[in-house]
Parts: C-alpha cells; sequence; structure tokens
C-alpha cells in the first residue's frame, strides 16, 4: 500500500494515478474527497498535514509515502515524521524543490526548505528527495493574463528548465517501487532552460494566438501586486525571490529523470500541447 499526500496537485495526482495504473495499492489523504480527481480503486482517507490523528490514522500499514507539504515551517514534517515512525512506515519520498539546495538559504522560503529535508534527514526514515527546478504547470498562473493579451513579468533574462509534472511523478514512483533510491536527492529538470519570455512566446505558438509580454523590474512588480491587495511581506518575499532569478544567466540542465525513469524528460512545448485548452 502506498500513501499519497496531496493526490489533488499536479504532481501527487499523478502520483496516484501511475502507481494505481501499475497495480498498486494506494490510499490518499484529501481534505475534501469531492475534489479527488482519481481512480475509483484509489482509497480515500480525509484529513490533512495539519491535523495528527488523520495523519496517523492514513499511514498505518502503508509501504512507503509520497510526501507533499501544503503548509509552510516544518510542522507539517515533524507531524509525518512522527506518524511514519510510530506505523513504522520504511520509505518516504518527499516532493521538495531546488531552493533546499541552490537558492541563498537566508529567507524564509529557501530556509524552511532546508530545514525540512535536515529534519527527515535526522528521523532515521529512509527518505528520497526530489528537487524540481520548477513546474512547467507554474505557467498556468499566467492563464488570465494569457487570455487578455499580455503577460507582465519581473524575472527578465532569468532562466528556467521547467519540469512536466508528469515527469516529476514518474520518478516518484520509480524511488517508491524499486530500491536504491533511499538517502538520495535528485534535482529533476526538463531538457532546456528558458526565460519567462521564452515561455509565453511558446505558449502563444502553441495556442495560434499572439500575447504580448512586458518586462518589469522585480521591485515594480511588487508594488504593483501590493496595490492590488497583496500582503506586503508576501510581495516583498517575491520580490526577492524575483531579484535571485533575474540575476541568475545560466540554470543547471540534469539528466536525473531519464537516468531513473528510462525515458527523457517531456519539453515546455510538449506539456504545452497537452494543456493548450486551459489558456484558450
Amino acid at each position: 500500500m502506498y500513501l499519497v499526500i496531496g493526490a489533488t496537485g499536479n504532481v501527487g495526482g499523478s502520483v496516484a494515478r501511475q502507481l494505481f495504473h501499475q497495480g498498486a495499492d494506494v490510499r490518499a489523504l484529501v481534505r475534501d474527497p469531492a475534489k479527488a480527481d482519481l481512480p475509483a480503486g484509489v482509497e480515500l482517507a480525509v484529513g490533512n498535514l495539519d491535523d495528527r490523528d488523520s495523519v496517523s490514522k492514513a499511514v498505518q500499514g502503508v509501504d512507503a509515502i509520497f510526501l507533499m507539504h501544503g503548509a509552510g515551517g516544518t510542522e507539517q514534517t515533524k507531524t509525518m515524521i512522527a506518524a511514519a515512525q510510530d506505523a513504522g512506515a520504511p520509505r518516504i519520498v518527499m516532493l521538495s524543490s531546488a531552493g533546499a539546495r541552490l537558492l541563498p538559504l537566508d529567507g524564509p522560503m529557501p530556509t524552511a526548505l532546508a530545514a525540512r529535508e535536515q529534519l527527515l534527514r535526522e528521523s532515521g526514515l529512509g527518505v528520497t528527495y526530489l528537487r524540481p527546478s520548477a513546474f512547467a504547470s507554474n505557467t498556468l498562473g499566467w492563464r488570465d493574463a494569457i487570455r487578455a493579451g499580455k503577460v507582465v513579468d519581473p524575472t527578465g533574462d532569468g532562466q528556467l528548465a521547467v519540469t512536466d509534472p508528469d515527469d516529476i511523478a514518474r520518478v516518484a514512483v520509480a524511488a517508491l517501487t524499486e530500491e536504491g533510491h533511499v538517502g538520495k536527492g535528485y534535482l529533476l529538470t526538463g531538457p532546456e532552460a528558458l526565460t519567462s519570455r521564452q515561455q509565453v512566446e511558446i505558449i502563444a505558438d502553441v495556442i495560434g494566438r499572439p500575447i504580448d509580454f512586458e518586462d518589469v523590474t522585480p521591485h515594480e512588480f511588487a508594488t504593483a501586486a501590493i496595490e492590488q491587495g497583496t500582503p506586503p511581506e508576501h510581495a516583498h518575499l517575491m520580490e526577492r525571490l524575483h531579484e535571485v532569478f533575474r540575476a541568475r544567466r545560466q540554470v543547471t540542465i540534469t539528466d536525473d529523470v531519464q537516468n531513473i525513469t528510462g525515458t527523457a524528460p517531456n519539453s515546455f512545448r510538449d506539456w504545452c500541447e497537452h494543456h493548450a485548452d486551459a489558456f484558450r
């Protein structure tokens, strides 16, 4: 039995479906069963990582756990560690982030990412760390802007090797079901590094409609966000993150997806072609 946390998300949902279609017994911990777009044979456990009792019940009898956090900080990590230790669950595959290793570790976001991994390393559990650089599905955050015909973005010449969530899920399934992954961390990327402008150009080409692109500074973007109601502390956190991305001229591209799954990762264009209707 495999337990999937975050099964209503882009990666967790794909993990649950892939495991199920391989014939595995799958249990998904979900807040709202009505939002779980999963095969009928997937067992649903109602709860979340902030509810210790529901987590303790969900981990009973499972062989391995796919862990995706639903909040900041480390409390959810501690809850999962305690439940897994009590249940004797041997393995956890954690969806972390490249930011746990590649970003400057002096801000709240990368600090929390690194702290979660450290807690798991110290737990005595068998853990695999998946560190995607960025999700291709993050571009769905531009959906309304794309439909309106213009994207405003503060990342300039910064590049990201965006990864198809299904590819991340394929690595997760391999780490859950195969031996040899415990204690390892994988940096998961797509096959190419792209600026935000290049991503928008690809989306425009796929949907067959021009999309204007406006480059603004991180400070200009944060100021506009605050004026639109974003809490200042969040806007300034994102401003700093955008400055990091904007300053980066090169990005690491790895072969981890292909090495682990035997199949090359999808390109960003591949992902766009499969999700073109979401932008129309």
